[in-house]
């Protein structure tokens, strides 16, 4: 049983089918080869996944996408309490289409990231998930914990990022920060940074507040 979750606009449609995975789709008003130049960028395509802390990040050539090419990460998964030390390699490469990162151990056997091309400015990613369909149902049943539950909110902060950079990537160091410093840090420190600003924020406005009201309390006087 697989499952698919489309994300646009504020949509979400979940199929089935007979196929041991699960995907995702995020519409993005973004160029296809754009788009897949973007998320060539291994490292910062998994440190979007909001529950992912990734302990170590080890990958040859940067930046490069070919075939064979390997990357080593240490991470734990926040939805399922999964650690693992596992070993990425690039498996199946399709220049502007797709590429299959095969894993080395562990019950998933692969991630495959397709773009399709929707229009000439917007396309649709793809993130699939693929595991194995021959084990039995006794071990599938004691191995279930391994199924990484993130994907949909994975597919979610894809297409938020993309959306932000967008609307505010011409400002100053925006794109460095976003990610050279925030994409660095752990999610949980992320989500606490920030219910942080929020609350700056809010604490703010209501200062404001407070201050016009008595500003236009003493200028009455």
């Amino acid at each position: 049983m697989s499952e698919s979750v489309a994300l646009a606009g504020n949509s979400i449609s979940v199929a089935a089918s007979d196929e041991d995975a699960a995907w995702v789709s995020v519409d993005l008003p973004l160029p296809p080869g754009e788009l897949y130049v973007s998320l060539q960028n291994l490292e910062r395509l998994f440190r979007l996944n909001p529950y992912l802390e990734i302990e170590s990040w080890q990958e040859e050539n940067p930046g490069q996408l070919y075939l064979g090419k390997q990357v080593r990460i240490e991470s734990v998964n926040e939805m399922n309490g999964l650690r693992q030390n596992a070993l990425l390699t690039v498996t199946g490469l399709q220049p502007g289409a797709s590429f299959t990162l095969g894993y080395a151990g562990g019950l998933k056997q692969a991630t495959v990231v397709s773009v399709q091309a929707l229009a000439p400015s917007s396309s649709r990613m793809v993130v699939k998930d693929c595991y194995p369909a021959e084990i039995d149902a006794a071990e599938r049943e004691a191995r279930a914990s391994e199924v990484d539950k993130s994907l949909v909110p994975w597919g979610a902060a894809i297409r938020r990022y993309f959306l932000r950079r967008a609307r505010w990537g011409w400002l100053p160091f925006y794109r460095w920060f976003q990610d050279r410093f925030w994409l660095k840090m752990p999610p949980r420190q992320r989500r606490i940074a920030r219910l942080i600003i929020w609350t700056t924020a809010l604490e703010f406005v209501v200062f404001l507040f407070i201050f016009i009201i008595y500003w236009l309390e003493l200028g009455r006087t």
